[in-house]
């Protein structure tokens, strides 16, 4: 078993608003200009969606229109949790998971982030993971924790 990846944040906002910025604001948060499929390609930052529903997806969209899938939502539970098969760039038969869960601690929420399942990437699943652990601590740990906290401004 490769083990999973885990970032924790305890952010300055309710649980409620902290998912609301997860997955209503991804666009305003999320790193696109690093972390997106159609920006490294042509270097205009696409938009980031997320159906709020069991079942949706989450996707970006270039700014020619073209439509990439990056996940769908597994679980979809506000303002408690949210599981992502991931599949960015992979047939969605090789989804890792990405569960997120919001409990209020203290004045704030302590969010979790727990990304596995590596093994369904075969071969290359080890190398996956310490290339997703790396990237988590920029986009979740800083940008996702910077949204949240300005938020309560």
């Amino acid at each position: 078993m490769i083990t999973p990846v885990v970032k924790m944040i305890k952010v300055d906002c309710s649980p409620e608003k902290a998912f609301k910025v997860f997955v209503e604001d991804l666009s305003k948060w999320w790193p696109t200009q690093t972390h997106s499929v159609s920006a490294l390609d042509s270097g205009v930052l696409p938009d980031v969606f997320c159906e709020q529903q069991q079942g949706g997806k989450l996707y970006e969209v270039a700014k020619d229109g073209a439509r990439y899938d990056w996940g769908t939502i597994k679980l979809y539970q506000p303002p408690k949790a949210l599981s992502i098969l991931w599949h960015i760039n992979n047939p969605e038969s090789m989804a890792t998971c990405v569960d997120v869960t919001f409990e209020k601690d203290g004045e704030g929420t302590k969010v979790v982030l727990s990304h596995h399942d590596w093994e369904k990437l075969g071969e290359v699943g080890s190398a996956m993971r310490e290339s997703y652990n790396n990237g988590w601590v920029s986009v979740f740990e800083v940008h996702f924790k910077d949204a949240c906290n300005a938020s309560v401004a």
